[in-house]
C-alpha cells in the first residue's frame, strides 16, 4: 500500500520521511478544513501510532512525527479508514494545494472555492502524466476574501475576481496575470500549465526558475493563455497589517465570528489538538481551519462563543496574543528530531523569543535548508554543532555576516538591535 519512507523527501501519508524521531507521515487535509472530530481521531492517531507530537506546516498540512515502522500500517489503516488515504504515493505526492482559509465562510469571498479546490485536487491525484512534477511544486487558490494568500509563496496562484473567474500569477512574475480563468476550467488549467513546465523545463526545479529563464509571456503562450501586464494592487487589509508571521486575529463584519490561535514555532502535542478540538465542540465550533501561517482558525456561531473558546485555551500551548514574542520567530524542529540539525534550535528560539524587537521578526534554523522560513528574514541563525551563523536580511544559505556565534552572543546582539530599533519586518 505505501511506499518506502525516504530521507529528506517531503513526506505524505503513503510515502513517510524518516526523521530523527521516527516517521514522519504527512497529512494533507483538502482546503486545510479538519471536523473537530476528525481533529480528536488525528490526536489519537499520533498518541497510538506516533510520539505524541504533531507540526503544522507552511503549507497547512498536519504531520504526524515519531511513527514507528511497527505501527505505520495501523496508522495508514486508520487513515483509510477516515477516507484521507491517497490512490497512490505519486498522486498524493504532487496534490499541494494552498487554500484561503475561510474558504465557503468568508461574505467578502468572490465566490465560494471548495468545489474548485476539490476538482484541482482530484486532478492532480488522478493525472499520471502529471506525477513526474518536482514534489515541492505547489497550487494556491485564493477567493478574494478578506483573508488573502498573498504573501504565500505558490509556483501557480489562482486568484478569484469578479465575475467570478480567476486570474493566473507564476511564481517569479509577480505582476504579469494570465487568464481569465473560468471557475469550471480551473483543474484543466492547472494541468495544461504543469504539462507545459514538464516539457519545457529543461533543469528548471521549480515555475519561478522557468519564468526567470523565459519569461511568463512565453509560458502564457505556450499554455494558450492570455498574458495581461499590471501592477499589483493590494487591498487586503490583513496583508497589510498582518505581523511577518501571518497571525489573523478576530475580525468583524461576518455573521460568523473567527479567532486564531497560533502553534509556537508550528508545533502543538496530542493532548493540545484534542483539548482544542474538544472545547471548539463545546463552543459549537464543527471544525478547524488550517493556516499556512502556522495558525489554526476556530470559526465560532457567535462572538460569545468565541470569547468563551479563547479564555480556555492554555498560553503555553498557543498564541492567544498578537504580543506574544514567539509569533515574530520561526523555528525549525531541529535536533535531536531532525537528521540534518546539529542544534536544538527550537529550543533555543523560545529562549532567544522575548529579546527579539516588537517590529522584529527572526527565524533560526537547523540547517541551511531553512525548512521553516526558506525566504528572508532580517535575522536568520543557521545553528552548527551549537553555536550559530548570523545572517542579516538574507535566506538561511545566504553568507553570514557574522559566525560561530554562542547563544549569549546572540543575545547580546539581539539586545543591541533591539535597542535602536533597526529590526523591521521584511519588504
Amino acid at each position: 500500500m505505501n511506499a518506502p519512507a525516504v530521507k529528506g523527501w517531503c513526506p505524505g501519508a503513503l510515502r513517510p520521511m524518516d526523521s530523527g524521531d521516527g516517521l514522519i507521515v504527512r497529512l494533507k487535509l483538502t482546503g486545510g478544513i479538519v471536523a473537530a472530530d476528525l481533529a480528536m481521531k488525528i490526536a489519537h492517531w499520533s498518541r497510538r501510532f506516533g510520539n505524541g507530537e504533531i507540526d503544522l506546516t507552511a503549507r497547512a498540512n498536519l504531520q504526524i512525527r515519531g511513527v514507528a515502522d511497527v505501527t505505520l500500517h495501523g496508522l495508514q489503516d486508520a487513515i483509510a479508514e477516515a477516507g484521507l488515504l491517497d490512490g497512490n504515493p505519486d498522486g498524493e505526492a504532487i496534490r499541494n494545494v494552498i487554500v484561503s482559509p475561510l474558504a465557503g465562510l468568508d461574505p467578502r469571498a468572490v465566490l465560494d472555492i471548495r468545489p474548485v479546490v476539490a476538482a484541482l485536487e482530484a486532478r492532480l491525484a488522478g493525472d499520471a502524466k502529471l506525477y513526474a512534477l518536482p514534489a515541492k511544486f505547489c497550487f494556491a487558490v485564493d477567493d478574494g476574501g478578506g483573508v488573502g494568500l498573498g504573501d504565500v509563496r505558490a509556483d501557480v496562484r489562482f486568484e478569484a475576481v469578479a465575475g467570478p473567474a480567476f486570474a493566473i500569477r507564476l511564481d517569479g512574475a509577480p505582476d504579469e496575470v494570465l487568464g481569465p480563468c473560468r471557475p469550471d476550467d480551473v483543474a484543466a488549467i492547472a494541468a495544461r500549465l504543469a504539462g507545459v513546465f514538464l516539457g519545457r523545463r529543461g533543469d528548471a526545479r521549480r515555475m519561478r526558475d522557468w519564468v526567470e529563464r523565459i519569461g511568463a509571456a512565453a509560458i502564457a503562450d505556450a499554455a494558450s493563455l492570455s498574458l495581461i501586464r499590471h501592477s499589483r494592487e493590494s487591498g487586503n487589509p490583513f496583508q497589510a497589517s498582518a505581523p511577518a508571521d501571518g497571525w489573523i486575529p478576530a475580525f468583524a463584519g461576518m455573521t460568523l465570528r473567527v479567532i486564531g490561535v497560533g502553534l509556537p514555532f508550528g508545533r502543538i502535542s496530542a493532548g493540545s489538538l484534542q483539548s482544542l478540538a474538544q472545547q471548539a465542540a463545546e463552543a459549537s465550533a464543527t471544525e478547524l481551519r488550517l493556516t499556512p501561517w502556522r495558525t489554526i482558525i476556530i470559526p465560532c456561531p457567535s462572538g460569545e462563543a468565541a470569547e468563551r473558546l479563547a479564555q480556555t485555551l492554555p498560553p503555553d500551548a498557543f498564541i492567544l496574543d498578537l504580543a506574544d514574542p514567539r509569533s515574530r520567530v520561526a523555528a525549525c524542529v531541529g535536533a535531536p528530531a531532525c537528521q540534518s540539525a546539529t542544534t536544538n534550535v527550537r529550543e533555543d528560539a523560545g529562549r532567544l523569543a522575548p529579546l527579539v524587537g516588537k517590529h522584529g521578526f527572526m527565524h533560526v534554523s537547523g540547517c541551511a535548508k531553512g525548512c521553516a522560513h526558506p525566504r528572508p528574514a532580517p535575522v536568520t541563525l543557521v545553528g552548527n554543532d551549537g553555536l550559530y551563523d548570523l545572517i542579516r536580511d538574507g535566506a538561511p544559505a545566504d553568507s553570514p555576516a557574522l559566525r560561530g556565534l554562542t547563544l549569549d552572543e546572540v543575545a547580546i546582539y539581539l539586545r543591541q538591535m533591539a535597542a535602536m530599533d533597526l529590526q523591521g519586518p521584511t519588504a
